[in-house]
């Protein structure tokens, strides 16, 4: 995961991919998920205060050679047909986000030679202007081009943030390389029609509608919010920020552990009752315990609304946050906290339905939710399709500048490493004390796994 202001692309010719249809979209009654509109109606602020900002989600990766447009122009209208989140969407400048559609059979995908950009600097700020332009306008917000060169061509894409989430984002990275070496090779693909994001919607507006503040299903969001009278947790050490203002933030990216130190871990977590999630969250509970004391450990963490195979190949943001609380025993060691922080995401983990906006509306006053919550995701990314690929692809996730009024962290494990991202607040209490913790928690998931290989 990698901020675009530190992408740093060789030179190349530029192409991208227009897209186009001869119909005139209509509109759908499906109302937009509490994530859409949230992240919607925050971008629609910003741009009516003329601020600059970057509400997309992208990933770039590399094709050997020079790519071959008719094959990637081929593979781009077969994506964008198949997929609902390339033909419907929400107008962000309406009150009530309207929704609209198009068929996607009038979908079509042309070339656009942009030209040679002879300058790293150069072309990165165009794909990021471009970006931040395509991916706002209301209409099926994606950008996708390739910058070519004779050794390798870089595929770049982004998409409005509105329309999806990590996984998605894995699956198009997927699909677009089957697609391409199916057009090169001239061999027939014969992919499924994919189900699309609106049916979820549909799901996810019964769900809060059935939900009461009394509801069984809240008991864990009621416990959370409990514990700071309605507050959001604290990070462990000083971030400079107590107003929780949303400020410029900064990216820091921690190697953690190597492929086998990751799978001993896992052994390691696994004798304790507990799998590498838990692990994480146990040793971030533990540094937590040693910097202040504190044995209650809260934190937002994300869980995929994929509850079925068949949503698997979604295209949409299918993600929420749910409320992970446990305690530590006394005096705990870090097996005594692996088996707490498994239950205690379990219990999280069994709420992946109950939205948190919903659930914040009805047991807070005003159900304000902070326009980014802090949170901590764990993702085991070796399942994703394709992953075997990333490395020799050198597929990465690019995100725009970061803001941030607390801290957020990725634990990714991927075929090679282990690795974790933060998203601090860029302040100088913030960029001293965020490293220390990290390196506390790298060390209390190091040493676990070098006791695990010692003892296999």
């Amino acid at each position: 995961m990698t901020q675009i202001l530190d992408w740093r692309p060789e030179p190349g010719e530029v192409v991208e991919f227009e897209l186009a249809t001869d119909r005139t979209p209509v509109p759908h009654d499906v109302p937009a998920s509490h994530f859409q509109q949230a992240h919607l109606r925050l971008a629609a602020a910003h741009r009516a205060a003329g601020r600059r900002q970057s509400p997309w989600v992208a990933m770039v990766f590399d094709l050997p050679g020079r790519a071959d447009l008719d094959a990637l122009t081929d593979a781009w209208q077969g994506l964008v047909r198949r997929h609902e989140a390339f033909h419907t969407w929400y107008e962000p400048e309406s009150e009530d986000l309207t929704g609209f559609r198009l068929p996607p059979g009038s979908l079509t995908v042309h070339p656009v030679r942009v030209g040679d950009l002879t300058s790293t600097d150069e072309l990165r700020a165009y794909v990021h202007r471009r970006m931040d332009e395509q991916t706002w306008t209301g209409r099926p917000g994606l950008l996708a081009g390739v910058i070519r060169r004779d050794t390798a061509s870089t595929v770049y894409f982004a998409i409005d943030h509105a329309y999806t989430d990590g996984h998605s984002l894995a699956l198009l990275f997927d699909e677009i390389c089957s697609r391409y070496h199916a057009a090169r090779s001239g061999t027939p693909i014969d992919l499924p029609p994919a189900p699309g994001y609106l049916d979820c919607n549909r799901r996810e507006r019964r769900r809060s509608a059935s939900l009461t503040a009394a509801a069984p299903e809240l008991a864990a969001w009621s416990e959370f919010l409990a514990v700071r009278d309605g507050d959001f947790p604290r990070f462990p050490v000083e971030l400079g920020n107590d107003a929780d203002a949303l400020l410029p933030g900064r990216r820091l990216q921690y190697p953690v552990l190597t492929d086998a130190e990751a799978r001993a871990f896992r052994a390691h977590c696994a004798r304790h009752r507990g799998g590498f999630g838990a692990g994480a969250f146990a040793a971030l509970a533990l540094a937590q315990w040693e910097f202040t004391g504190n044995d209650v450990y809260r934190v937002l963490t994300a869980v995929s609304t994929r509850a079925y195979p068949r949503l698997l190949p979604v295209h949409g943001w299918l993600v929420n946050l749910v409320p992970l609380l446990f305690r530590l025993p006394a005096s705990p060691t870090f097996a005594d906290a692996i088996a707490a922080a498994q239950q205690g995401f379990q219990r999280a983990r069994a709420g992946y339905d109950v939205p948190l906006h919903r659930a914040l509306e009805l047991l807070l006053d005003g159900g304000d939710v902070p326009s980014i919550p802090p949170m901590v995701s764990y993702v085991d990314g070796r399942a994703a399709p394709g992953s075997r690929d990333y490395l020799r692809a050198n597929a990465t996730v690019l995100t725009g500048p970061d803001n941030a009024s607390g801290v957020s962290m990725w634990f990714n494990w991927f075929p090679d490493r282990a690795d974790v991202v933060a998203s601090i607040p860029d302040t100088p209490e913030a960029t001293a004390g965020v490293p220390k913790y990290l390196d506390r928690v790298r060390e209390i998931m190091l040493t676990a796994s070098s006791g695990a290989r010692r003892a296999s």
